[in-house]
């Protein structure tokens, strides 16, 4: 198909100068001198023959003015023309390319003897291969830090071993934002010839509606469907048949393809040892919570990861967890009762020791007493007191947290102290039961629990979020329990209440996580992926490599899964997991972006078919100019 193109396309307005030539013939033509002659008959009839053969002759000049001005400017603007006839052999015109080669964890996964990855680097390299002295290449991953230090113009062929060492990353960038990146360094080349090579096993994801230069996807293999397992959400959960060291690690196993796991291999290593295996299988697609038992006697920092046996992708079989248990937590309960209601009390007793659960009454208490303790729950008080004031002011100069528990009689002191901390708006008591219908799964307290259709609610405080709060659990539109900046508010009176929910299954858990995520510190605050940031109080982080380094910011962004430890820490950082489920392009509808197959150099380097033709505008200038000077000679001499 034939097509004309312009690199420097911003000169074309000044075509209009050809408009110049003409104004100049139309404005300073030569009136011919008057001669009086006794007859004149035929002179006339010789002027008019030499009239038409000068109009003739400055027509023909003007021509060639303006097709030399237009022919100029057209140069300086430097067109190309594309047409397949004008392919003469296998070489291509020089051309600035981008190879960008998906290192995502999705690439680890293994084809016949090779992983996506390594099929994509022999695919880079043949396209390398292809590359002339002339053609400059830009190369790109989806590592960021890999690209900051490679993705650097190269003219000619890229070394092979720059490509050879490229290896999967955990934090992968988007399509969108790299194709940008490409564009904008093609752009710095001021090549007429730019193309986009993206090396990839096609997992769907998001990309640009349109792109300005040229873009290929490039296959690395054709496979469509995918055996994969991950292991998912690990953290220590409660034994409720137990009241002693007794604890479980859950974790989730997921089958991600339409065939059934048998005999799948799943371990627990805890604090750098094996301590337990176990065998499970999975139904297609299925998503299985499994558990192992195990028995907590120090109190101390535990950390650990479970993982399945999956060789095809065994980037995403570990899951870390790490935890801060401690034996004999201590609990502050501060209320005007003399008596915690039945359903808090029971979760208390299951959590820790009786004799550790203190309730303060009197306001003779000491405020640094209650933050020593583990737990802080404030229920039932009627007075905002002073030393309450400063006692919440502590606690928040600490980063400790606590958990509010509102009761049907608040004071409009504590409702505005509520609406403060919460970013809430309290509107009335509600008695009426309401459905419960939501459970956050992405936060600590409630990401185990499942929804019962009969659950219902009475007796709480119905509220509107006006700022960022984190919603647990709630109806359709009213929430039961909050939590923000890492402080926990439930909204219904637990103090004679009708609810259904103390009564289901879903209430235990719930509760217990919820005095886990009070005592426990920031490592277990927050299900931490790739790309979070941390806050770790100490100058020397570990990271899971091993490797030590300083810290010199309050907090730290974290770039691959594992164990980051502190001296009296550990945050357990996991993938996002979204790769695992593969879901591969079918057809891309996105203008200048183009899904190529096996027979994928067919269609690289289309660019090939474009030759810049202003050298041979400038030689017809030339030739022109050459032309307009012979004429006017010509005319000289005659006269």
């Amino acid at each position: 198909m034939f097509s004309l193109s312009f690199l420097n396309s911003g000169v074309l307005f000044l075509s209009s100068a050809i408009i110049i030539p003409v104004l100049i013939y139309l404005f300073a033509k030569k009136k011919p001198k008057k001669i009086i002659f006794s007859s004149i008959r035929f002179i006339k009839e010789s002027q008019k023959n030499q009239r038409r053969k000068i109009n003739l002759k400055n027509l023909l000049l003007l021509l060639i003015r303006m097709l030399i001005i237009l022919l100029t400017i057209l140069a300086i603007s430097r067109p190309a023309i594309k047409a397949p006839f004008l392919k003469k052999n296998f070489s291509h015109a020089k051309t600035a390319i981008a190879l960008i080669i998906d290192n995502s964890y999705s690439m680890d996964y293994l084809v016949d003897t090779q992983t996506e990855l390594d099929k994509a680097k022999n695919i880079a390299l043949e396209i390398n291969e292809l590359l002339t002295d002339r053609d400059l290449v830009v190369p790109f991953t989806l590592d960021k830090n890999w690209n900051d230090l490679n993705s650097n113009a190269v003219f000619g062929k890229l070394p092979a071993k720059q490509i050879r060492r490229i290896s999967i990353t955990s934090n992968a960038l988007l399509f969108t934002d790299i194709i940008k990146s490409a564009e904008k360094k093609l752009k710095e080349s001021h090549y007429l010839n730019k193309e986009i090579y993206i090396i990839s096993d096609l997992q769907k994801q998001k990309l640009p509606k349109k792109t300005e230069i040229p873009c290929f996807f490039i296959p690395t293999s054709q496979t469509k469907e995918r055996i994969n397992l991950s292991c998912q959400n690990s953290h220590l959960s409660a034994d409720f048949t137990h009241r002693n060291s007794q604890r479980n690690i859950s974790f989730e196993i997921v089958n991600h393809s339409d065939f059934a796991q048998t005999d799948v291999i799943c371990q627990l290593i805890l604090n750098e040892r094996t301590v337990s295996e176990k065998i499970c299988s999975l139904k297609p697609k299925q998503k299985k919570r499994e558990y192992f038992s195990i028995n907590l006697e120090k109190s101390g920092i535990y950390s650990g990861y479970v993982q399945v046996k999956n060789e095809r992708l065994p980037f995403d079989n570990r899951n870390y967890f790490a935890f801060n248990y401690n034996s004999s937590p201590t609990v502050a309960v501060v209320s005007d009762s003399s008596d915690i209601p039945l359903p808090l009390k029971t979760i208390l007793e299951i959590y820790t020791n009786p004799t550790n659960i203190r309730i303060y009454r009197s306001e003779n208490y000491d405020p640094e007493k209650v933050l020593d303790s583990d737990i802080i729950i404030i229920y039932k008080k009627k007075i905002l007191s002073e030393k309450l004031l400063f006692l919440l002011e502590k606690i928040q100069n600490k980063n400790r947290k606590f958990l509010f528990i509102a009761e049907k009689n608040l004071s409009s002191e504590w409702k505005a102290q509520i609406e403060k901390i919460f970013g809430i708006q309290l509107l009335n008591f509600v008695n009426n039961p309401v459905l419960l219908k939501f459970t956050n799964q992405y936060h600590p307290v409630t990401e185990i629990i499942k929804i019962d259709e009969n659950i219902t609610f009475s007796d709480f405080w119905s509220a509107t979020q006006t700022e960022n709060s984190t919603l647990l659990i709630s109806s359709s539109e009213l929430p039961f329990a909050l939590e923000k900046n890492s402080y926990l508010l439930w909204l219904f009176d637990i103090q004679g209440s009708r609810n259904d929910f103390f009564l289901s299954s879903a209430f235990p858990g719930f509760a217990y996580n919820s005095l886990s995520f009070i005592a426990s510190n920031s490592s277990q605050s927050k299900n931490l992926k790739i790309g979070d940031k941390i806050h770790p109080n100490c100058s020397i982080l570990e990271l899971p490599s091993g490797e030590s380094i300083q810290v010199n910011t309050p907090f730290f962004f974290v770039s691959e899964p594992g164990i980051y430890k502190c001296e009296n820490d550990a945050f357990a950082v996991n993938l996002d997991y979204q790769e695992s489920d593969y879901k591969r392009f079918d057809k891309i509808n996105a203008k200048n972006i183009k899904l190529l197959d096996k027979n994928w150099k067919n269609e690289i380097f289309r660019t090939r078919y474009g030759f810049e033709i202003w050298k041979i505008l400038l030689i017809l200038v030339i030739l022109l100019f050459i032309l307009e000077m012979s004429i006017i000679k010509k005319e000289e001499r005659k006269t």
